[in-house]
């Protein structure tokens, strides 16, 4: 069911891109297969049709179906909202023109010139049904040609967009020192714009999530750039107390204006924990002792809005057992069939109802509740660390 969800998603994308030029050229072929029906006609009357009708027969038999296909491009599953009206009205023309004009009565005898002009007349109509068809399928071979040229060059490079995201966003399964992490990311489609990382030592770690604005190719090539900017910093022994400060004034002038990217942290430095939050839903602190979950904020805006600006970040104190989750707005923003969003609250609830078990076991958890809540449109990560004893 995934994979065909998925193709019907692209064969939908697919034809949604499709060229005006192609689109023209599919309906004009359209048009010309189905108009050879009006010489058909004409040769099943032994060519006696009135010219008038000869002619408007011809244009309606190639009209009428390239309606048909046009209303459902358009209308995709609901294409019977056009097709039964323009149907009904594609009867009534076809009655009026043959009341209005009516085909001759067959000659019981016909002459030498009648039987030249009866075979002229065929012959005609022959030659137009062999071009009339020709010409369609030369659009038709033209737009698949042409589209599908285009359709498996850029899948070509969505895979090739995909395979780097798999490579830059990998599942994270890890112990340093006294930390247990697990962390995963699922895009909505092929690319996503989320980033999840952990880099460092035992005794200096940064666990971090970000959200690039959107999702597909491109926020994806800017999540790659804020993921080499934050290893680049980090490498450096920057302080972790101005990692956010830093992302911002490397990744600013590397992205489009309309777009932004949120980030939070939580990073160890000796024997004390940092957490920072750029833009970001709240850092969820699940307490082993008190069966607690509260929620850690900073309010800082989001990277990349303003070209400089100071971020804070702020001091955190954590006891063996301890949960902390870190995650995308792709898990709180998913809607029931009320309109509902799953939220923060139902994310706490979860984490509070699971926090003393196995980190894959609260990720799972999570990951189904969210599903059974509501569908994904948006990239989901979560990244959960804990204090081990």
């Amino acid at each position: 069911m995934r994979e065909s969800a998925h193709f019907m998603s692209r064969d939908k994308t697919f034809w949604k891109t499709l060229s005006p030029r192609s689109f023209g050229l599919f309906l004009l072929g359209v048009f010309l297969v189905f108009s050879a029906i009006g010489f058909a006609s004409d040769v099943t009357d032994m060519g006696r049709t009135p010219t008038l009708r000869f002619v408007l027969s011809i244009l309606i038999s190639g009209i009428f179906p390239t309606l048909y296909a046009f209303g459902g491009f358009a209308l995709r599953r609901h294409f019977w909202k056009a097709f039964i009206p323009i149907f009904a009205f594609h009867y009534f023309v076809m009655y009026k023109l043959s009341v209005s004009l009516p085909s001759p009565q067959q000659l019981v005898q016909m002459d030498a010139g009648d039987i030249a002009r009866m075979h002229s007349r065929l012959s005609f109509d022959g030659l137009a049904i062999m071009v009339v068809v020709a010409l369609g399928y030369a659009c038709f071979l033209y737009v698949t040609i042409t589209e599908g040229r285009r359709y498996f060059r850029v899948h070509a490079e969505i895979e090739l967009a995909t395979e780097i995201h798999r490579v830059l966003v990998p599942a994270i399964d890890r112990k340093i020192g006294g930390y247990e992490f697990y962390g995963r990311s699922s895009p909505s489609g092929e690319v996503g714009g989320d980033l999840i990382d952990l880099a460092g030592s035992e005794e200096h770690w940064v666990a971090y999530v970000a959200d690039v604005a959107g999702h597909g190719v491109a926020p994806g090539v800017v999540m790659g750039m804020a993921k080499s900017a934050a290893r680049m910093l980090l490498s450096s022994g920057d302080d972790t107390g101005h990692l956010l400060t830093r992302l911002n004034e490397v990744l600013y002038p590397l992205k489009k204006p309309d777009m932004f990217v949120t980030f939070c942290f939580l990073a160890k430095n000796g024997e004390g924990l940092r957490v920072g939050l750029a833009g970001h839903p709240a850092i969820l602190h699940f307490s082993a002792r008190t069966n607690a979950v509260t929620q850690l904020e900073c309010p800082n805006m989001p990277l990349g809005i303003l070209p400089s600006g100071d971020f804070e970040s702020s001091g955190v104190r954590a006891e063996p057992g301890d949960v902390f989750a870190l995650y995308t707005d792709g898990f709180l923003e998913p809607a029931n069939a009320a309109g509902e969003e799953f939220g923060i609250t139902r994310l706490q609830a979860e984490i509070q109802k699971n926090g003393k078990e196995g980190l894959d076991v609260i990720c799972r958890s999570l990951q189904e509740s969210v599903a059974k809540h509501g569908a994904q449109f948006d990239d989901q990560s979560l990244f959960l660390i804990r204090k081990l004893a």
